[in-house]
């Protein structure tokens, strides 16, 4: 059975695939620890994900995120070859992120970043690093940055573009800033909240309110995603649950990722959010199949538009 992510960069659809999509976050090296025994440093990072993801089912996808002044230039390399544009990545004099990933027997996860907040802040993108071309794009992923970030990015790109906007979150910082979240939400066409996020943010632990709350916000469409249980998706009022594609992970992280990056290119095209998050279910499904973006980066040299 073929690969529905390959499907998509089919010759019977190179027609409709020239839509735009950039994917901003950030790039970071990560290292997974399972059972107590820690994998080698993998390359990661919420806008790689989103991007290789994306690529799969669109031409014209940008990623935007800052480059730290020990980043291999292999990895830019490899990006590159898959098809992403990296022209325009502001550069830091900063070292790259680097996070440790600790998996537990209950399927709960902790991150630690080696540096500080500040650091993580620096590595993220601002209104100052977005060039012009970014803003004339037809859609815009808007990764799990620092929240000063995301604050400062979200509505600015809503002021200056046209573009599609499809937010995602993260856990972190959700405490205490709940009232500024939700200002954010309120801006963006789609919200792509974790289950934990839309629980936090909505008060309640019934997903289907939780989904209408942000929708009355001002999303056309919220996907609130569920790891192997799948998402729930939101979309002219009516709420339908996507299941995952099963697999055994061999590393969970940047699943959501590429969710994100998948749903969005997907449904830049069609405009199905049920569809689109079956596309972004297939894409984690890859992502998870290696460690960083690895599995992500051997597909991209199969068939894509």
């Amino acid at each position: 059975m073929p690969d529905p992510i390959e499907k998509a960069g089919s010759t019977e659809k190179s027609e409709s695939t020239w839509k735009s999509l950039v994917c901003i976050g950030n790039l970071t090296i990560d290292e997974a620890v399972h059972g107590g025994v820690p994998s080698e440093p993998a390359m990661g990072g919420d806008a790689a994900y989103a991007a290789l993801s994306a690529r799969r089912i669109l031409r014209d996808v940008t990623m935007l995120a800052p480059v730290g002044n020990d980043l291999p230039a292999t990895v830019l390399d490899q990006l590159s070859a898959a098809g992403i544009a990296i022209d325009d990545l502001p550069e830091r004099d900063l070292p790259t992120v680097r996070n440790t990933v600790t998996y537990h027997d209950d399927g709960s996860r902790t991150w630690a970043m080696h540096d500080d907040d500040a650091h993580f802040d620096a590595l993220s993108v601002y209104p100052a690093d977005v060039p012009g071309s970014v803003l004339d794009a037809d859609g815009i992923v808007l990764s799990a940055t620092s929240l000063e970030s995301q604050l400062a990015l979200t509505p600015w790109l809503r002021q200056n573009s046209e573009a599609a906007l499809y937010l995602d979150l993260q856990e972190d910082y959700l405490e205490g800033n709940r009232e500024a979240l939700l200002a954010i939400v309120a801006v963006c066409d789609v919200f792509l909240p974790s289950e934990i996020e839309a629980v936090a943010l909505a008060e309640t632990t019934d997903l289907e309110r939780a989904a209408r709350f942000f929708a009355g916000l001002g999303p056309s469409v919220v996907v609130i995603k569920r790891a192997d249980k799948g998402a729930l998706v939101l979309e002219n009022d009516t709420v339908t649950l996507v299941p995952s594609a099963l697999v055994d992970a061999v590393d969970s992280t940047g699943a959501g990722d590429a969710f994100c990056g998948a749903f969005a290119a997907a449904h830049l095209l069609s405009g199905d959010a049920v569809e689109a998050a079956n596309r972004g279910s297939e894409a984690a499904r890859v992502a998870i199949s290696d460690f960083g973006i690895a599995g992500l980066l051997r597909v991209s040299a199969e068939v894509r538009p």
